[in-house]
């Protein structure tokens, strides 16, 4: 299935200022994964929830690339992982390579809580996720609050 040519949008920031570092390839595979946990986590995928996961690696930098069947092969290793080691521990994966970056910890945030609100609905698992990369990404119960009223709010 050959793919349009039509300009992708993400959440990740624009272009780095020249006061701010680009995001290493580690911490923007980090946000990868940390979006298709997000998507993952409740066990099932909304209607569209896919398509938008799908749009969302695609416009990462670097992934931009990728075909459907990279992009499979991307997500069934972001879900064996996660199989073997837990989301825990992939969670302290996923702080450890985004790094000290407050603006990068945020959006890693930010694009778990944005899948984790598609099917408007937040399950047990999915709160719990939130509050694990809350913790592990160092990010305040006001700076969460904020993020998460903001996407509530455009979902």
């Amino acid at each position: 299935m050959k793919r349009k040519n039509r300009k992708r949008t993400s959440l990740l920031p624009p272009a780095p200022q020249a006061d701010r570092k680009k995001p290493s390839q580690a911490a923007l595979d980090a946000l990868v994964e940390v979006a298709t946990i997000a998507a993952c986590i409740d066990g099932e995928l909304a209607s569209g929830e896919a398509r938008a996961l799908a749009t969302q690696i695609l416009a990462t930098p670097g992934f931009e690339h990728l075909d459907n069947d990279e992009l499979g092969r991307m997500v069934e290793s972001i879900a064996l992982k996660v199989a073997a080691e837990g989301i825990p521990a992939r969670v302290r994966a996923i702080a450890k390579a985004i790094g000290p970056d407050p603006e990068t910890r945020e959006e890693a945030f930010a694009l778990a809580t944005l899948f984790v609100l598609f099917d408007d609905e937040v399950v047990d698992e999915e709160q719990e996720l939130l509050e694990m990369l809350q913790k592990e990404l160092h990010i305040s119960d006001e700076r969460a609050a904020h993020i998460s009223s903001m996407l509530a709010e455009k979902s």
